[in-house]
């Protein structure tokens, strides 16, 4: 019986995952290009978030922070993946295997709370647009982000 995965005790050995062949550097180059095009454009949006007065505001804050969610979620995986491409290597410890799913769930799951608060954010526009900058002053985004850093 074919064992695709194997363990010992301290690595997983990622079976026929990293041949030498020339589809794995054309997907070591796909992954990068994807991973390039992520990085930047994250950071080219927190950056013009950053520097445009006029865009601080409650949604664009959460925004930014959405995109620095995005960036943490390709940093999670995309590195090691790449690595693992260009070097051949077929394993991973157990250790890099649990703190990577774990950075994984938990910056997933910070992204749905922030998508959550997103959405209030747009409803109390919507809804109550006359008691907007009340209900969605500098201490309740300060609160959010509290609760965003708090849940990872």
């Amino acid at each position: 019986m074919w064992q695709r995965n194997q363990t010992s005790l301290e690595d997983f050995i990622l079976e026929e995952l990293f041949d030498d062949s020339l589809l794995h550097l054309f997907l070591f180059s796909f992954t990068m290009v994807v991973f390039l095009i992520a990085v930047s454009g994250n950071s080219l949006t927190i950056l013009l978030i950053c520097a445009d007065p006029r865009l601080h505001t409650p949604m664009y804050f959460l925004l930014s922070q959405l995109s620095l969610m995005d960036l943490m979620h390709v940093s999670t995986t995309i590195p090691k993946m790449a690595a693992n491409y260009l070097s051949g290597k077929k394993s991973i410890s157990f250790v890099g295997c649990a703190v990577q799913h774990f950075l994984y769930l938990s910056v997933g799951g910070a992204e749905c709370i922030l998508l959550a608060l997103m959405s209030y954010d747009r409803y109390v526009a919507i809804c109550h647009p006359l008691r907007y900058s009340v209900l969605m002053s500098r201490k309740v985004e300060i609160m959010m982000a509290v609760v965003l850093e708090c849940d990872y």
